[in-house]
C-alpha cells in the first residue's frame, strides 16, 4: 500500500484528518499540528508507529527512526 494511494499530493486539510482518523486505513492517526494545512503525520499500524512528512516536491514520505515510544 503506497502512500500516494491513501494522501494527496499536498498537506492535509483538518476535515481530510478527521476522515483519516475515522477510516480503517491506520489504527491511529494524529498529528502536532494545529491549523488547516496539516504536513506532518504520525500513523500506528500494526503496532509500529511512522511519522510522515509532506514536502513540496518529495510528497509524503517517513522519518525512519522517529518511532514513538509505547
Amino acid at each position: 500500500m503506497a502512500l500516494s494511494d491513501i494522501l494527496p499530493d499536498r498537506p492535509l486539510t483538518a476535515t481530510e484528518l478527521r476522515d483519516l482518523q475515522e477510516s480503517d486505513t491506520f489504527d491511529a492517526v494524529q498529528t502536532a499540528a494545529d491549523t488547516e494545512r496539516i504536513d506532518v503525520l504520525t500513523v500506528e499500524l500494526d503496532g509500529d508507529e511512522h511519522t510522515l512528512h509532506y514536502a513540496a516536491g518529495a510528497g509524503w514520505h517517513t522519518h525512519e527512526g522517529s518511532h514513538g515510544h509505547h
